[in-house]
């Protein structure tokens, strides 16, 4: 293995030990659709925790115990549209049952939609970038105390590399880098739930890695991991904007499983779990897609007969 070769697989293994399910990097995508070709799917998955990271004002990341484990379904529709051969539309809404928690609250919703833009730089080397807009629905489409929803609207910039681990051993890299920016808007205090303000978040990093290892034709086992960090959110408190102590916010998560394509299926088992973090769930989980369910089905009003 050349010294290049093991530099990348350093900094993705270095990166993928150091965020669970997050709906726009779950998905990785490599490659555009053909121009005006429609790709849907639906994924679905488990997660639960019994512990949680949370940060004093310190800056120490303490781990407490839920007195309930805190147990969700996830679900996400995808529908993509080719707009050219190199560019494609996507349309991401996430959502979830949450079947136990602390207090014993359920609750089923509607989390924030991604619209994003991907198409490739080059293609040889495989260099494919994305550019993403969330916009937050507020909780507006969610019922009970549990919520996955962000009051802040997001942009999201990220760019992808594929590429071979070394010559003829069939083992590929993927590594994606991205930014993910916010904009101010009213939302409650860290450091008192009671209490609101003019909120901001400062510019998120996330970073994610995967090593593909090709088992047949068909089968590929995957394993790596991905990370998001991002400072203290700041408050607009008396016109002045200050940091909130203890608001940081990470997550480190492994992630791993298998994909199988074939002419009939393109499913992908994934199993995600946390390794650290600050002001997060202690969680672990899987993902399935690729069931067969299509997301465009929702749109196709052509009938079955002539």
């Amino acid at each position: 293995m050349s010294g290049n070769r093991f530099l990348i697989l350093v900094i993705v293994l270095t990166c993928s030990i150091a965020l669970s399910y997050d709906p726009l990097y779950y998905n990785n995508l490599t490659e555009a659709l053909h121009s005006m070709q429609m790709e849907g799917d639906v994924a679905f998955g488990y997660f639960i925790a019994n512990n949680y990271w949370r940060t004093d004002s310190l800056g120490n990341s303490e781990e407490y115990e839920y007195n309930t484990s805190l147990g969700v379904i996830r679900f996400q529709f995808l529908g993509r549209y080719g707009l050219t051969n190199s560019h494609t539309l996507s349309l991401i809404i996430p959502g979830f049952i949450q079947l136990q928690g602390p207090g014993d609250s359920t609750g089923i919703g509607i989390a924030d939609p991604w619209i994003s833009l991907d198409g490739w730089l080059t293609r040889e080397p495989r260099l494919f970038a994305r550019g993403a807009i969330r916009i937050p629905f507020k909780g507006a489409l969610e019922s009970g105390d549990y919520s996955e929803s962000d009051r802040h609207f997001a942009f999201d910039g990220a760019l992808t590399v594929v590429s071979p681990l070394s010559a003829g051993s069939g083992i590929s890299i993927e590594a994606t880098a991205g930014l993910r920016y916010y904009l101010s808007c009213w939302d409650v205090l860290h450091s008192s739930k009671t209490d609101s303000a003019e909120t901001k978040p400062p510019v998120e990093l996330r970073l994610a890695g995967f090593l593909v290892l090709p088992v047949n034709p068909e089968l590929c086992l995957r394993f790596g991991g991905e990370l998001a960090t991002r400072g203290e959110t700041q408050a607009l408190i008396d016109r002045n904007w200050t940091g909130q102590n203890g608001s940081e916010f990470s997550q480190r998560d492994l992630r791993g499983g298998i994909s199988l394509n074939n002419e009939s299926l393109n499913l992908t088992i994934e199993i995600f779990y946390r390794l650290g973090g600050e002001n997060t769930a202690k969680e672990w989980g899987f993902m399935i897609s690729g069931t067969g369910l299509d997301f465009t089905d929702l749109f196709n009003t052509s009938s079955g007969s002539r």
